[in-house]
């Protein structure tokens, strides 16, 4: 390379990096001003993250999602019981599910969260007297911890006695003082020694599909202990 063609390249270089410069500078200010857009707005996202329904996990969803591709048509009845914060309608939602009611105890923050849009129906009210004709898939998850050991076996003797014809069911194991949270009084877990041998001796009609192993820093539990916790899957089917 010549010595004029040397310095030119030289100078191309200089003017690329100057440019690019610039470019950063004006980015950096530019996320600058969202920064202090969000301190200034920081009492506002507080709020927000205090509109919070349920506190379902992703452990367990994919198993959820492939068993309702390979058992559910889509155009079957679904009923989301205990739906908390829409995990499993949206997911059903994002596969073209298209008949997804939900029932919940707990009426709070339902439109902030845009669950009006996820469901078709919603129903505020205790799932033990809540009234209905039949529906093809009945979804349970982490809500069987919350109920007493009497109410389950009642509520879930109905489900397989006419009122469902599938049953999918998710519930976490030995899952002590799990309180109120986010202002739900109904976030209490009252069946808090819940285990495979629990399970199968109180509802024997129920199959274990899976046990997946929920990591510390996912659950409060598991950061007050240091240890991880279980979430297990069960299904049924009518015959």
């Amino acid at each position: 390379m010549g010595f004029k063609n040397k310095l030119l390249s030289q100078s191309n270089q200089f003017n690329f990096y100057k440019k690019n410069y610039e470019l950063l500078v004006k980015e950096n200010d530019s996320l600058k001003e969202e920064n202090d857009f969000l301190r200034k707005h920081q009492a506002d996202k507080n709020m927000f993250k205090h509109k919070i329904r349920g506190s379902s996990g992703d452990v367990g969803k994919t198993i959820f999602l492939d068993w309702v591709l390979n058992n559910v048509a889509r155009d079957e009845k679904i009923l989301d019981v205990g739906f908390g914060g829409g995990v499993y309608g949206k997911i059903l939602k994002a596969f073209y599910y298209e008949h997804i009611d939900g029932v919940d105890v707990w009426g709070e923050n339902i439109e902030e969260m845009g669950l009006n849009f996820i469901y078709d129906n919603i129903f505020i009210e205790n799932v033990i007297d809540f009234e209905f004709e039949h529906y093809d898939l009945i979804i349970m998850g982490d809500v069987l911890e919350h109920m007493s050991l009497k109410d389950s076996k009642t509520l879930l003797n109905r489900f397989i006695n006419g009122k469902a014809s599938k049953l999918f069911i998710q519930v976490p194991y030995m899952y002590e003082n799990h309180n109120e949270w986010q202002g739900n009084p109904y976030e209490v877990h009252i069946q808090d020694e819940i285990n495979e041998e629990y399970m199968q001796r109180e509802f024997p009609f129920l199959e274990l599909l899976q046990i997946d192993t929920v990591p510390a820093h996912m659950t409060y539990l598991g950061r007050k202990t240091g240890e991880d916790t279980h979430c297990a899957t069960y299904v049924w089917f009518k015959e």
